[in-house]
């Protein structure tokens, strides 16, 4: 079996060619190519283009097309895969993406050419749901308004919120979604004695109700919740789904945190409802247009805590994502029961020739 793998500044193709091995076998002969932008100022524009416009915008390394031709596997994480490159890949029987998004690799030309496309799905769980949990403390509690303030030789004590600052102990919390990371959320705020309604519809009352949830309408969960928390995919059906009406059912001292995707929330309807107080404050790890502009109206509100897109961004989840990818493409050769591969109800998976 002969494979390439495309790594990228956040995981290279010397790692990604170390866990084919350890996963696939020594014998299996490994073809590099890394994706490398000018700098990372470039890579991070280059990936949040493709991430809105697909792969076809995307610029990867002439080098693919060196090997691509010869392979039976194609791994890679954030390099855009585009119908060239998937055209090229005449012997090709899997990609594998060591990310749960697909944005960046063209599938209706995988599907075409009867190539399954294998994703990653939790691959970044823990380290999202633990960084979700921060933010929800942070904003609350004005962890970062405090460093802010008493770096700038401030000794501040009273926020937007000091009439209304609170404990975890008790409160309400609304997830957004209860896929990988709404699961691990929930499992580490139990911990914090608080209850968790869901809203999910894709997902049955009784699998909530085991973690120990409550499904609800999105209705409600808004109406409830002390804080809610994104956690679904970025969809036609999903994008801006809270808005204005959302906001307006929302306690005024309600927290919405979002480490999912920003398009879930209206931009303009969060500035509103932040600027005129309709609730309490916000915790935004990802945005619109990445980086934000410097005179986002974000940079100047008092009630919102910001970060720069880092909640999935852990060495240990980086590092660990290939052997998760790898051991499923295995189990799926194997098995032939497709759990993680985006088109499997388009391609007949026939992976036996990988074992």
């Amino acid at each position: 079996m002969k494979t390439l793998v495309i790594g990228d500044p956040l995981l290279s193709s010397e790692k990604l060619k170390i866990a084919v091995h350890e996963i696939m076998g020594e014998e299996v002969e490994v073809c590099c190519v890394d994706w490398k932008p000018a700098n990372d100022e470039e890579f991070w524009y280059l990936r949040s283009i493709v991430e809105k416009n697909g792969p076809s915008v995307g610029k990867p390394p002439q080098e693919i097309f060196d090997y691509v031709g010869e392979v039976d596997m194609i791994i890679t994480q954030h390099t855009p895969i585009n119908e060239q490159i998937i055209e090229a890949a005449k012997k090709c029987k899997v990609i594998g993406v060591c990310r749960a998004g697909v944005e960046n690799i063209d599938v209706t030309a995988a599907t075409k050419h009867g190539i399954p496309v294998c994703r990653t799905m939790g691959r970044n769980a823990n380290a999202v749901s633990d960084y979700t949990v921060a933010l929800m403390i942070t904003e609350m509690r004005n962890i970062g308004r405090g460093h802010a303030a008493l770096k700038q030789g401030e000794w501040k004590k009273q926020y937007s919120n000091y009439e209304f600052v609170g404990d975890m102990y008790g409160k309400t919390v609304g997830l957004v979604g209860f896929g990988y990371i709404g699961h691990c959320v929930a499992k580490k705020l139990k911990g914090f004695d608080v209850n968790i309604l869901v809203y999910d519809p894709f997902v049955k009352a009784e699998e909530i109700e085991a973690q120990g949830c409550k499904l609800v309408s999105l209705e409600e969960l808004c109406e409830k919740s002390d804080f809610i928390s994104m956690h679904a995919r970025l969809s036609d059906e999903t994008r801006g789904l809270i808005g204005t009406a959302q906001f307006e059912l929302m306690k005024p001292t309600a927290y919405i945190i979002n480490t999912a995707r920003a398009g879930l929330i209206d931009e303009q309807a969060l500035i509103a409802a932040l600027q005129d107080k309709k609730i309490g404050g916000a915790a935004i790890d990802v945005w619109w247009v990445e980086p934000p502009a410097k005179n986002h109206p974000f940079m100047t509100l008092d009630n919102v805590t910001i970060t720069p897109h880092l909640a999935g961004s852990t060495k240990d989840a980086f590092n660990r994502t290939p052997y998760l990818l790898l051991e499923e493409i295995k189990r799926t050769a194997q098995e032939g029961k497709p759990r993680w591969i985006v088109n499997a109800k388009d391609v007949s998976v026939e992976l036996n020739t990988l074992q």
